[in-house]
Formats: C-alpha cells, structure tokens, sequence
C-alpha cells in the first residue's frame, strides 16, 4: 500500500537518483547538494512541505513545497514513470494542498518559488505534468524562457572592456566574504528581498560566484551572480545602478561569470528567466533553450 514518509536530508542520494531518472529533459542536472541547497536551506521550508511516497519499500513519487506568508509553492514533483497515470500524483497533491490549506496558504503556484527554485515554471514538453496539473484546477498565466550559452566557443575574455570602464573609474572584481553587510545592504536597498537572498547566497559558494562592479567612490554600483538558483551553471539574478546604464557594465560582469564558469570546466550556461533577450543574444550568442509557464491555484 503506498503511504508517505517526511523527506530529510537522509533521502538525497535517493532523490536524486529518482530525480534524474524520471525528469528525462534535465536528467543528470540533479545533484544531493542543489537539491540540498534548493530544499533544506530555504528557511522557508517545513518538514510537512515534502514528501516520498513510497511502495514496498520503493520511492514510487515525490513532492516539495514551501509556504510563503500565505503563499504556497509546488517547488518539484514527480511519479515514476512506470507507475504514472494510476492517481498517485492525485494523492500527492491532495495531501500537500491539504497541508498547504491548514497552515493559512490561500493559492499554491507552480515551480518558481524564488528565491530557492530548481525552474521558473513548468517545461510544458513535460506533458503528463501538464495536463496533470489543469485537470486538478491550476491555470496557466505566463510564460518565461532560459537562454543556454556554449562556453566551449569563447574565452570571454573583458580585458579591453573592463580598461575602458576602469577610465570613467568603475572597478570589476569578485565579491569577497568581507563585503557582505555593505553588498547586503546595496541589494536590498537598490533590488527586491528575493533577489537579495539569491545573491546573497553566492557568498556559501567556493569560490564565491558573484562578481561586483564599484563607483569611482569604491561603492558597489552592479552585480551579477550564478549557481545560486536552478542547476550548476544557472546564471542570475545581476543588475546594474539605473544612473550608471548604458556604460557596459552590465556586459562586463555577465562576461566575467562566464568565464568563470568555463574556468571551472562548465560547458554550458544557462540564464533563468530572462527579461532582455536580446541583450543575451547579442552579447554571447545565447540561444532560448526552455520556455516554462506559470501559474496557480486557489485553494
């Protein structure tokens, strides 16, 4: 008889084996420290939020949320291929929308549920997930997209760029662990609470992945961040000061983690829920590579 079990950090290496074989457009993507990363270090997570649902012993299907004020996200789910389109899904869903329910959530939304996310919506090429969701009620709004980078077919290489900036006296180098109250401070002042968080969290990764541009004060003025969302090698957030646009720093310091990333031995970069295309086409030859759509329930 399937019945559920708490997931806890004690699960991962089963997770993450089940992750990467039943979510066949981003298997091998999962990895115990992001799923780690993504779940358990999200200070919003509650241990009521997650579950395996489990047969015989086996894990047959899964499901994550977290419960924002009186918000509520399905942050990853899945059933087992081979035992799919049996209700299994259904009964996860109603236990965690229950659960959602009683501890004062008024909608629950799908996937994007920053500052801790593995995706900004649902792939729709995940059908079965799709149709899923709309027969139980979930309407879809909006759609978003990721742009990939190859970062075999560049050196990224910003010497001449960062020369030329350095002359109107703005300054690139990678945040350091002794800039963290003023660059927290920056942030949430100048960009919302969850991109604070994301960026934030950049300063738990070695090396950190953030790279910072600074005024001819030595004022932090831009940023631009990675593998701090999504999967290893997920660009964003970044932005720069709105008086200070137009310069091409916001080029420089995109450029700057991309190199890093290929320094690293990445292959591949691939930017979350992008805003300006273009911007990322024209600059690294970044293609679209995901759309996902977004949406809600109320409950």
């Amino acid at each position: 008889m399937p019945h559920f079990v708490e997931l806890q950090p004690q699960h991962l290496n089963e997770l993450t084996a089940f992750c990467n074989r039943n979510f066949e457009l981003h298997s091998g993507q999962f990895e115990n420290e992001i799923l780690h990363h993504r779940i358990f270090d999200d200070p919003d997570y509650s241990p009521d939020h997650g579950f395996l649902l489990r047969d015989n012993g086996t894990t047959i299907g899964f499901m994550v949320g977290v419960l924002r004020g009186n918000e509520a996200w399905l942050k990853l789910f899945a059933v087992d291929r081979n035992r799919r389109r049996s209700g299994l899904g259904s009964m996860m869903l109603a236990e965690i929308e229950a659960l959602f329910q009683s501890d004062g959530a008024e909608r629950v939304h799908i996937l994007n549920a920053s500052p801790y996310y593995f995706m900004p919506g649902l792939d729709p090429r995940y059908t079965e997930a799709f149709c899923f969701l709309q027969s139980h009620g979930y309407t879809f709004e909006r759609y978003v997209h990721n742009m990939a980078v190859d970062l075999t077919q560049d050196d990224f290489d910003t010497t001449r760029a960062e020369a030329r900036v350095a002359k109107a006296g703005i300054q690139i180098r990678r945040l350091e662990p002794e800039d963290k109250q003023a660059f927290y401070e920056w942030m949430l002042g100048t960009w919302s609470q969850h991109w604070t968080t994301e960026s934030c969290n950049s300063l738990n990764n070695t090396p950190v992945t953030t790279f910072i541009a600074l005024d001819s004060n030595s004022n932090i003025c831009g940023f631009a961040t990675y593998d701090v969302t999504m999967f290893r090698g997920g660009f964003g957030p970044t932005g720069v000061e709105e008086s200070l646009r137009g310069l091409g720093i916001g080029k420089i310091l995109f450029l700057r983690c991309l190199r890093d990333m290929k320094d690293r031995g990445y292959p591949r970069c691939e930017i979350g829920w992008v805003g300006p295309i273009s911007f990322y086409a024209h600059t690294a030859g970044a293609q679209i590579c995901g759309t996902f759509i977004q949406g809600n329930k109320a409950l």
